[in-house]
């Protein structure tokens, strides 16, 4: 699927590194707008989970240019070193709400005449070329299992581009989530750039995830905010303290892999809903499809604090040889 047919919604949430909703677009950036400013590079942030290039245009004023991740820009093919302090560039991109001076970039224009498609399903603007594929984050490597691979779950899966990790909806709350959401929307909790989520927003990512095989538990890495999560075979004989993560016991029932969290402490569902409560369960299955390049995601949450009925989940991964886990390695340039 060409990145330029993408729906809004699976941009943001790549762009955003889907975890957590750490931010909501709509709430800081006129989406369906775009302005265009020229100015100086006064410094670039090059960094998890945002990219941040500062521009002072030539009225003196300075914007904020805020790109997807890194880790996204990397696999897109636009490095560090293509955005030097103290040259002129050229910017278009989603303008801030309000009188904020700031953009949310889709557009580059290098001194050389070199435009760069910063956000995945961008297309150019000022030249018939550019540097920046999308694409490339999702392709890198073959649908093939390799020579002599057997199906498994132990492997590095990419979510697929169409079906990524997300929320069927929006949660139904009873009074009490309303009420609870009421306070969030306020501003009471807060959610730090380099806090790792916690369940279930922690599976919600457009990076690739490692499941490895541990023995006597399962682990599920996440290339964003460098995730690791336990995921006990048997239930542990002294129960651990409530965190984000939770309490995770998984078992294997045919071609699934069925993973129950309980003990869940985590502040929000993030933008789409309040605080959980203490009697929160998420209860994730993996299947392997027939072929064994296939791993579908069905998620279901209940909290009956909270939610009025089940919140269901879903998306799907595929195995490509060659994948890799990069660094995500937050705040740090």
């Amino acid at each position: 699927m060409p990145t330029s047919k993408l729906s809004v919604a699976v941009l943001a949430l790549l762009a955003s590194a889907g975890a957590a909703g750490h931010h909501s677009f709509a709430a800081h950036f006129q989406m369906d707008r775009f302005a265009e400013i020229e100015g100086r590079v006064t410094d670039v942030d090059w960094v998890n989970p945002h990219v941040k290039i500062f521009v002072r245009d030539g009225a003196g004023e300075t914007w904020e240019v805020e790109a997807g991740p890194l880790n996204l820009l990397s696999r897109m093919g636009i490095e560090r070193d293509m955005i030097e302090v103290g040259e002129t560039i050229r910017v278009r991109g989603n303008p801030g709400r309000g009188e904020a001076r700031a953009l949310w970039v889709a557009n580059i224009l290098l001194p050389d005449n070199t435009e760069l498609l910063a956000a995945p399903g961008a297309t150019p603007h000022w030249s018939n070329d550019a540097v920046g594929d999308a694409s490339a984050f999702f392709v890198a490597g073959e649908l093939a299992l390799p020579e002599g691979g057997e199906r498994s779950f132990f492997r590095i899966w990419t979510p697929l581009i169409t079906a990524m990790p997300r929320p069927r909806g929006t949660p139904v709350l009873t009074a009490e989530g309303q009420r609870r959401q009421a306070r969030y929307e306020s501003g009471e909790q807060a959610v730090a750039d380099c806090e790792v989520p916690g369940m279930p927003f922690a599976m919600m990512s457009p990076y690739p995830i490692e499941i490895v095989d541990a023995g006597d538990r399962i682990l599920i890495r996440g290339e964003a905010y460098d995730l690791e999560r336990v995921v006990y075979r048997q239930p542990p004989r002294s129960m651990p303290d409530p965190s984000p993560l939770g309490l995770s016991v998984g078992r294997f029932a045919g071609d699934e892999l069925i993973v129950e969290t309980s003990r869940i402490d985590y502040h929000s569902f993030g933008d789409l809903g309040p605080a959980q409560s203490d009697q929160s369960r998420v209860v994730e299955r993996f299947k392997l499809s027939a072929d064994g390049l296939g791993l579908d995601y069905d998620v279901t949450v209940t909290d009956p604090v909270i939610l009025a009925e089940p919140w269901s989940w879903g998306g799907s991964f595929i195995y490509r040889d060659g994948a890799e886990l990069k660094t995500w390695n937050c705040g740090v340039e």
